[in-house]
């Protein structure tokens, strides 16, 4: 659900050899941006039908420089990196501004054709390679405007790009490679995890495995009108995208429901720990594109947009705090490793 943005009269805001960049290096202080709001995916499960939705809270956000505090996003090196699997599965994507036919669900625990299959866990999940991080990757973006159709063919030659920096590390955790279709609308849409409203945030439903990109609640409710920005925010829906092939979106599913889900304090901790997962995520993918050659122009706005989101406006904690938040786009950026993204295994005072 989107939660409103204070003082503002409106409501608010397969496998391909990667190319090896040098890291650019990140400026000492960014330019400050006005409050966002965040999307996301998060929800209980529902017969196995996990929503994953945005929730993100609002914050003023200060430079970059005081939240990310290496000089350079992390160079992935492939000699670090474990392979076990080159087992390939379908990637391509459905693309669409208003509708899409139902996609196979991709969640299923059970195999029917010996191909790769999701693993249902937190922690230990297959994905937690030490050495594996998202490939360095070219991507040829193209210009940006707010309007349905240019975001849709922003995102669109997005995904490609950020599913090309993520396939090796799939593979050497020998799980599941398969594109997530994108849906780009300026209305509300139905879905196997409901119906999304215009202004409401972005989701990633796990029913269908695809990414909901709502137009024009970033456009006019949060009035934003940086490529950067609307960047971060599908980057983030990616991680989230991530989590249904890996399995960990099942395993919170399940876990969210016994938990009781959002009406009690321990799920609404797993709930936060999904969301900053999807956000370490972002980082990792936005440290990928910076060192194959993407332009700053586009990764600071998104990094900055990210580091200032956070539960401090809203009534529900269930993304974390601002402070926190930075935290884990650090991790993500700087670092790039799957492995220090593990939010499940974190100090609980670290998803606070």
């Amino acid at each position: 659900m989107a939660r409103p943005l204070p003082q503002q009269t409106t409501m608010r805001l397969s496998t391909i050899p990667p190319v090896q960049a040098p890291p650019q290096q990140l400026p000492p202080q960014l330019p400050p941006m006005g409050p966002p709001q965040r999307k996301g995916s998060g929800g209980v499960v529902v017969a196995l039908v996990l929503v994953a939705v945005a929730l993100f809270g609002v914050g003023t956000i200060g430079a970059l420089a005081a939240s990310v505090s290496s000089s350079s996003a992390s160079d992935y090196d492939t000699s670090t990196a474990e392979t076990t699997s080159s087992a390939e599965s379908s990637d391509t994507a459905t693309s669409s501004t208003e509708t899409s036919s139902t996609e196979e669900e991709t969640t299923s625990a059970d195999s029917t054709d010996g191909e790769p299959e999701p693993v249902a866990s937190l922690g230990d999940n297959p994905i937690n390679i030490s050495g594996n991080g998202a490939m360095n990757t070219q991507c040829d973006l193209p210009s940006f405007d707010t309007d349905v159709a240019s975001q849709d063919n922003f995102y669109q030659a997005a995904l490609p790009c950020l599913m090309q920096a993520w396939t090796p590390a799939l593979q050497a955790a020998g799980l599941p490679v398969e594109t997530p279709s994108v849906i780009t609308t300026g209305d509300s849409i139905d879905s196997p995890c409901g119906t999304r409203m215009w202004n409401q945030t972005a989701m990633y439903c796990p029913g269908n495995h695809t990414i909901y990109m709502t137009a024009r609640y970033y456009s006019e409710v949060e009035n934003r009108t940086d490529a950067g920005a609307y960047l971060g925010q599908f980057a983030h829906e990616f991680g989230h995208a991530l989590q249904g092939m890996t399995g960990i979106s099942i395993a919170y599913g399940d876990a969210s429901y016994d938990a009781g889900g959002s009406t009690t304090s321990a799920g609404l901790e797993l709930t936060r720990r999904s969301e900053l997962q999807a956000t370490c995520f972002e980082g990792m993918s936005l440290a990928a594109l910076q060192n194959g050659g993407v332009s700053n122009d586009y990764i600071f706005p998104a990094l900055e947009d990210s580091s200032g989101r956070g539960d401090e406006n809203s009534n529900v904690p269930d993304h974390g705090s601002k402070a926190t938040n930075r935290a884990w786009i650090e991790q993500g950026f700087t670092k790039n490793r799957v492995t220090e993204c593990n939010t499940w295994l974190a100090a609980p005072s670290d998803v606070d």
